[in-house]
């Protein structure tokens, strides 16, 4: 192989001889009964050997070919990236046994096409080694670099209750700014347009759409957003809630079907003292008055709003407060 040193020897070095070394017809430098070389160029070499006595006599001129090896040439193929959680396979070529370094996340290191399975993303630099069949190893090795994108993170928005055929504008935002380039709406019911991050839907029965957006990479994520159809307008109050701070039921909050604005949503005691009021349409009530949380019990809620035609709509009701 390329790279490999030999010493070639005839005879013992006690006898009184001198010799004549030639490599394809050129002589070389010593005259010992041994030749030491390294072997750098590829190729078939005729190496001859002659002993000269001391007496003046010449012996026969012995040879031999030599068949020096090129090193084999890795090829860790094309450099690739990857979207999160997607796996990819080495491509490697150029011998007969292989050894990629490092071994971590690889199948098998001494496969020539291991599969790839990076859990995290950021940067990964696989290098490539390889032997020949007959077992000349490469004198230089060759890497691949794999990119693992970062999870893409879309929002399609909250769940919303709306006035049948009441138009919604949806809009997804991508949280992990990814650079999303294509989107698909399903179902494409009452869509405008099903392929536009912003579709308007109409419609007039309970939905729930399901967005997947794509980055000019091919790598994917899909979120969803329900709508909930009334026939209103109308505001609607739960009849309890559950202030616990498990981030679900926590507030009394009325849901608005229609309602363009709220004039006042107040909630009293049963002794008939207000405890909270507000004109915000996304502010409820947590359970305190005046710093300290109320002990579970039913409280009296009236509401007051105006819908998109400017009717006023009045409720009154009672809700639980559960502890």
């Amino acid at each position: 192989c390329v790279g490999t040193s030999r010493i070639y020897k005839v005879n013992d070095a006690t006898r009184p001889s001198t010799y004549t070394w030639k490599i394809d017809g050129l002589v070389q430098t010593t005259t010992r009964n041994e030749l030491a070389i390294s072997w750098t160029v590829p190729g078939v070499y005729q190496l001859s050997v002659q002993e000269h006595a001391n007496n003046g006599c010449d012996g026969d001129i012995r040879s031999g070919t030599v068949y020096v090896i090129a090193p084999p040439v890795p090829n860790a193929g094309p450099d690739a990236t990857l979207c999160f959680g997607s796996t990819t396979r080495l491509a490697g070529s150029g011998g007969a046994v292989y050894h990629w370094t490092p071994s971590a996340y690889l199948s098998n290191p001494d496969s020539p096409n291991p599969v790839v399975s990076i859990p995290r993303p950021g940067t990964y630099v696989y290098v490539l080694d390889v032997t020949t069949a007959n077992g000349c190893r490469s004198v230089r090795s060759d890497t691949v670099r794999i990119t693992v994108q970062p999870p893409i993170r879309l929002f399609a928005g909250r769940d919303t209750i709306l006035v049948s055929n009441q138009p919604l504008q949806l809009n997804v935002t991508d949280l992990s700014g990814s650079g999303l380039v294509s989107y698909s709406w399903s179902p494409s019911f009452g869509l405008n347009n099903p392929f536009l991050q912003n579709p308007v839907a109409t419609v007039n029965r309970d939905t729930r759409y399901v967005v997947t957006a794509r980055t000019a990479d091919g790598c994917s994520a899909s979120d969803d957003i329900s709508i909930k159809v009334f026939n209103g307008p109308d505001i609607f109050v739960p009849t309890g809630f559950t202030p616990n701070g498990d981030g679900l039921n926590d507030l009394l909050r009325p849901v608005y079907a229609g309602i363009r604005e709220l004039k006042y949503f107040s909630v009293f005691s049963r002794w008939g003292e207000r405890v909270f009021s507000t004109n915000n349409m996304s502010a409820g009530w947590d359970g305190t008055y005046k710093s300290q949380k109320q002990d579970g019990n039913v409280f009296v809620w009236e509401v007051k709003g105006v819908d998109y035609a400017g009717h006023v709509i009045r409720k009154k009701g009672t809700a639980v407060l559960i502890r």
